[in-house]
């Protein structure tokens, strides 16, 4: 067991570092910490000579100050480039991470410097100060908002001649938002699917639509998978990766990509005392009953995180040559599509000295930066175009073990946008009111608990955190 348990983290690891290969100043933090994935290459576009647009064409000096907590060579070539194109502009960078991360004492440090960069920057924003453009990972994006701290970006985005919403995936920059105006804008995003093995589906002859399914047509698919007594006991597997989870975690997962379904931040309300998640949970322990869904085995599907395209061809690898992304089950009163998660959420201080000149930068950003999955449409397709012309990959060498190198799969590279184009239910990875599902719902499947008990306590404790 301690031997498979070795395998299992050193491919997991190996997945998450070819996601964030050459982000050098902070890429073993990945995991740990939600740290931009992604190569850091600035697309060939990012020149002196990009046209200044905006405010910041010209005019008085001015410097933008720009907090962010992980160090990221992706945001220093900007300003660089930026600074290049626009003499008239300084922004200065400001880090939260007061040292190189390290795994000897990165925990204990980085927690504390994330407490420290927490406090600091809700005080300075709350009393009027503040940086000029923030990164919002581990800020409290909500109350700012609530609390008029964030300039408006959709106002800033319709009343832009120059900003154009077709050059960008739309779906995801606001894609739950409906006529609710944006405060964030993300560089970038990653996906939340499955990894199926295609042929040992097919050899079931069980028949699905990944693109149109809800839960319960799910549960209907892999009881016949499981039925069939194929090449895997179960339908799916509890866990990311290959790393196996408890009934917790598939819970958790489940109401982490249907966050927006359950928990409304921003008015600080939950609805786990509905009928909508007791029949969730009553879903989910029929599927655990039935043998659907294991917690110590590979079934059909496992559930997985898209980082880049490069990372998109290195997980279906590892999980076997002939295997294929899907998209997950949705409830039914949610739509369907892929699950998504935004990465490097940036805000604008509402009061800002220079928020035209912060805002002339963050389109710059969106424009030419490849942080992952970037949220630009072109420099998505560049991203893709460079891992096809790339001809191989390699999985880094983890301690004893070695990736073996394989040829991309241009095919299958193709069809990574469709899914971008499918995104529609935003994901939420983090957070104490997931933690309060994933801890309470135990007792549900234990038989400890009905259903609608643990959903009434789950309801009480999320309300008192949103309260906080």
């Amino acid at each position: 067991m301690k031997k498979m348990g070795l395998i299992i983290l050193t491919v997991s690891l190996i997945v998450l570092v070819m996601a964030a290969c050459s982000n050098s100043k902070s890429m073993e933090a990945d995991d740990k910490a939600s740290q931009e994935p992604g190569k850091t290459t600035v697309p060939s576009g990012t020149t002196a000579n990009a046209d200044p647009d905006g405010e910041a064409a010209g005019g008085d000096p001015k410097t933008i100050v720009f907090s962010v907590f992980w160090p990221s060579e992706q945001y220093e070539q900007a300003v660089k480039s930026y600074e290049a194109a626009h003499p008239n502009i300084k922004i200065k960078l400001q880090y939260g991470l007061s040292e190189p991360y390290s795994d000897e004492r990165g925990g204990e440090q980085t927690d504390a410097d994330i407490e420290k960069f927490t406090t600091t920057t809700n005080a300075a924003m709350l009393t009027g100060k503040g940086p000029d453009l923030v990164d919002l990972r581990y800020l409290a994006a909500d109350d700012y908002e609530r609390h008029h701290l964030l300039d408006d970006l959709s106002a800033r985005m319709d009343q832009d001649p120059k900003f154009r919403k077709t050059d960008y995936f739309t779906n995801i920059l606001g894609g739950e938002q409906g006529e609710k105006s944006l405060f964030s804008l993300p560089l970038s995003f990653s996906l939340s699917g499955m990894v199926g093995d295609h042929s040992a589906i097919a050899a079931t002859g069980v028949k699905f639509d990944d693109h149109s399914w809800t839960w319960n047509d799910f549960m209907s698919a892999g009881k016949e998978l499981v039925d069939a007594k194929g090449k895997y006991k179960a339908a799916i597997v509890s866990g990311e990766g290959l790393q196996v989870g408890g009934t917790d975690y598939f819970v958790r997962s489940i109401v982490a990509d249907n966050y927006s379904r359950f928990v409304d931040e921003t008015n600080r309300k939950a609805s786990f005392d509905t009928p909508e998640f007791t029949d969730l949970l009553k879903q989910i322990k029929s599927m655990f009953d039935d043998g659907i869904v294991s917690t110590s085995e590979r079934g059909y599907f496992t559930n997985v995180s898209i980082l880049s395209p490069e990372d998109y061809l290195t997980t279906l690898n590892i999980f076997g040559k002939d295997t294929e992304f899907y998209i997950k089950p949705h409830g039914d009163k949610e739509a369907a599509g892929t699950s998504y998660e935004t990465r490097s959420d940036i805000g604008i201080n509402a009061n800002s000295k220079v928020k035209d000149a912060a805002w002339d930068f963050l389109k710059y950003m969106m424009d030419h930066t490849a942080i992952g999955l970037p949220i630009n449409k072109e420099r998505f397709a560049d991203a893709v175009q460079a891992v096809k012309k790339q001809g191989t990959i390699t999985p880094p060498t983890i301690g004893s073990q070695h990736g073996e190198s394989f040829k991309v799969d241009e095919a299958q590279l193709d069809r990574l946008e469709g899914f971008a184009n499918a995104a529609s239910r935003k994901k939420n990875a983090s957070g104490k009111v997931l933690d309060i599902v994933s801890a309470n719902t135990a007792a549900y499947f234990a038989g400890q608990k009905s259903a609608e008990d643990v959903a009434k306590l789950i309801q009480n404790k999320a309300m008192t955190v949103l309260n906080e």
